[in-house]
């Protein structure tokens, strides 16, 4: 039996191998349908299995540490008596509102509003096929009914890192390496969304598989910045000089950034916190995302829709340069 296994190999991926690494797990392997540029210059495909999930002997390995379960049939690929303990990646977008509203239908039924940070106990959406948070939550059921307390699901919020094809920093990152002195945001770039750092996640869930600790657990930066405040960290990690101008309405796509909604969505990670002490004030915003933007600042790459494939289909063009200074012309 493997001592460990890796299914995916993003940017969660990448710092969960890392991760069991440094607890100990010696024969870790990664599992992915693709060879992620990160497997070439580490020099760890020897470590590397390409292939469909699904395809030849069910895993086995003392931990399983899937970053890309999506719902209950990638649950169901599992053999709880091959897997000693299972680790899952789901979603703060499970959450819904006193009206049932969720941030997947946030167009049509309006942003859900939920108070206050979110915690465990919150309401989530009904299982079922429906959208990427009902299937989610649907995974997480599969997974619970299987493995019981040997089942550790994370719920991130915006999930940043190196090696991301998502990287929502790069909305700000670009226009400052394109050294545009005036940025728009709008919602008075006061809008709040929860953002979760890659190596946390890695980090808590492979300490909660080390101490075979399972359940179901918010994770996220103990700070929420509004776009505002993180446009300025990351303006002044970058050294650069910029005017941000509020836009009071959320309308448009002028100011519209990746974490830009109507209302704030800040989850509360205090069950995680309680139950694997770690010094909260290391897990900051500001302090964790400083190897992303030197990453993105070092990758700075022209064709930035193809290495970023997540972010390019976002629906508006987040660097329309043109309608933006016509707006600012008009101020």
């Amino acid at each position: 039996m493997l001592d460990a296994i890796v299914v995916g190999a993003g940017q969660i991926g990448r710092q969960a191998w890392h991760h069991l690494l440094y607890e100990g797990y010696g024969d870790v392997r990664v599992l992915a349908r693709s060879k992620a540029r990160w497997i070439e210059d580490e020099a760890v495909s020897d470590r590397f299995d390409c292939r469909e999930l699904g395809d030849g002997p069910p895993l086995e390995a003392d931990v399983v540490f899937d970053t890309i379960a999506f719902d209950a049939v990638d649950i169901a690929r599992y053999d709880p008596d091959r897997v000693g303990h299972l680790v899952l990646i789901s979603s703060a977008s499970v959450y819904c509102d006193a009206q049932d509203r969720t941030l997947d239908e946030a167009r049509d039924k309006g942003w859900p509003e939920f108070g206050g940070p979110i915690t465990e106990d919150n309401p989530t959406v009904a299982p079922g096929p429906q959208t990427y948070s009902t299937r989610k939550v649907r995974m997480e059921e599969h997974a619970r009914a299987m493995f019981g307390d040997r089942v550790t699901i994370l719920r991130p919020g915006a999930i940043y890192g190196t090696h991301s094809k998502h990287p929502r920093e790069w909305w700000f990152v670009k226009r400052l390496l394109d050294n545009r002195p005036r940025i728009p945001l709008i919602y008075g770039g006061a809008s709040q969304f929860q953002a979760t750092s890659a190596f946390d996640i890695a980090f808590f869930g492979v300490w909660s598989a080390k101490k075979r600790v399972g359940g179901t657990y918010n994770i996220g930066d103990c700070d929420c910045p509004t776009v505002a405040e993180r446009g300025r960290i990351i303006a002044s990690h970058l050294g650069r000089e910029v005017e941000f101008v509020p836009i009071d309405e959320g309308v448009g796509t002028v100011g519209r950034t990746p974490w830009s909604v109507g209302r704030p969505l800040i989850v509360s990670s205090e069950k995680l916190t309680t139950r694997f002490p770690y010094h909260r004030e290391s897990m900051t915003y500001a302090r964790q995302v400083t190897g992303t933007l030197d990453w993105l600042c070092d990758c700075n790459p022209a064709e930035w829709r193809t290495v970023f494939p997540q972010l390019a289909a976002y629906p508006w063009d987040m660097f329309d340069y043109a309608a933006e200074d016509r707006f600012l012309e008009s101020r």
